[in-house]
């Protein structure tokens, strides 16, 4: 097992050689520097074998609807456990990587951070808030910094994978990252969600009892595929001085038509269609999936709108949207490699395996574009939640890819609410 030593704070094999051993001093400064490296290998191992806390949407609903000045003290000394049960997984994993790949620089820089963050965690879990100025430094000084430091992390990962492609096979380097992206998925949900909660007391906009207090919201999902359509159209415009329409059907279901005993009621267009979720995560997996099929309209020449069709339930709570693109389809030998990391697959140079339009650097939401990670990580934001029951079985969201090579693709998505 590999524990890179560069930059690390508290590494000490450099040191070792330095070291005088005759010297009481430097023997001193060896011990201490030894047990509290040896303090932090037990640390990490103990929270890396910590159970994870299950997510669901309403694991969240209710932690707003119990929010108070009291409940913030220990929702935030629940969030920095629950932060170093992820983060320390994190390390496992990479010292898990052999030892040629941990000294790609990139990659090395990823632990470093995940380190970093651990040596955080573990002071504010020794000194948890006990008043709200203390809650609100949390925010700041731990939760936000972890964001900050994390918030850019993918495109220096994806490039250290691609360069050590010749020292792992594609199967461990897609476990890797599959399980990479959707623990880091889960620990900025959780940072996010107590970085909420900690402003809705200070701003003033927390209300009793509420269940949207955090980040869940209800969402006009009408108005939030107009917004990501404008996003993406803006940046089409730049790219290619064209923009694509976007056409919204949507069928409600009444809660007996999952039984089958009914047909679906079409709803007034003008009307808001309203769902419980966290928007920046559906931002996310409509940008995405508007680059694809945007794209594919502007270079296939096609001047037909992409079309959305919407369904909600409240009883099973789920939200279904299918997108349609006449964008002539994914070639078929290119359909079961849609959700691969592009770098392991790619032969245009793009990118992406799958099409993926690339924008100008900060456009938000967007920085990892072209970096392979797009629709894998966007399948990850879908299937984050599994706690809602469809029919008589287990359910969980869900994405799929259907295509019709030389006519266009659906792409069908499904996510769980309350």
């Amino acid at each position: 097992m590999f524990r890179p030593i560069r930059r690390l704070p508290l590494a000490i094999g450099p040191r070792i050689r330095g070291i005088r051993l005759n010297s009481s001093d430097s023997r001193q400064q060896f011990l201490q520097e030894y047990k509290v490296r040896s303090s932090l290998e037990r640390l990490i191992h103990h929270y890396a074998s910590e159970p994870l806390t299950k997510l669901s949407i309403l694991t969240i609903l209710e932690q707003s609807e119990k929010l108070n000045s009291t409940y913030i003290l220990q929702s935030a000394r629940e969030t920095i456990e629950q932060l170093l049960a992820y983060n320390a997984r994190r390390l496992r994993q990479f010292r898990d990587l052999p030892y040629l790949v941990m000294l790609n620089p990139s990659i090395s820089d990823s632990y470093n951070n995940y380190l970093q963050t651990m040596s955080v965690l573990l002071t504010a879990s020794l000194h948890p808030p006990c008043t709200m100025e203390e809650t609100r430094r949390l925010r700041e000084d731990v939760l936000q910094s972890f964001m900050d430091v994390h918030a850019d992390a993918l495109p220096v990962l994806s490039k250290g994978f691609g360069e050590v492609l010749h020292l792992l096979s594609v199967d461990k380097v897609k476990n890797f990252l599959d399980e990479h992206l959707r623990e880091r998925v889960s620990m900025r949900l959780i940072a996010h969600q107590q970085i909420s909660l900690t402003d809705s007391l200070i701003d003033g906009t927390y209300k009793e009892g509420s269940p949207y207090n955090g980040i869940v919201k209800p969402l006009d999902i009408r108005e939030v595929i107009k917004r990501n359509a404008e996003l993406v159209n803006d940046i089409c415009l730049i790219k290619y001085d064209q923009s694509v329409k976007v056409k919204i059907d949507t069928n409600l279901h009444p809660p007996n038509f999952w039984t089958l005993k009914d047909e679906p009621a079409i709803s007034n267009p003008g009307e808001p269609l309203m769902f419980p979720y966290i928007e920046y995560h559906l931002d996310y997996i409509l940008m995405e999936l508007f680059k694809n099929s945007f794209r594919a309209h502007i270079e296939n020449g096609v001047s037909d709108p992409v079309q959305v069709t919407v369904s909600t339930s409240e009883n099973p709570s789920f939200l279904e949207m299918r997108i349609r693109d006449k964008g002539k389809g994914i070639p078929p030998q290119a359909l079961n490699h849609v959700f691969d990391y592009s770098f392991l697959t790619y032969e245009s140079g793009e990118g992406e395996s799958y099409k993926t339009l690339n924008v100008p650097p900060g456009e938000a939401g967007n920085t990892v574009a072209g970096m392979g990670y797009g629709l894998p990580l966007l399948k990850n934001y879908v299937e984050i939640f599994n706690d809602t029951i469809d029919l008589e079985e287990p359910a969980k969201g869900l994405l799929s890819v259907q295509s019709y090579y030389g006519w266009g693709t659906d792409v069908y998505l499904k996510t769980v609410g309350s």
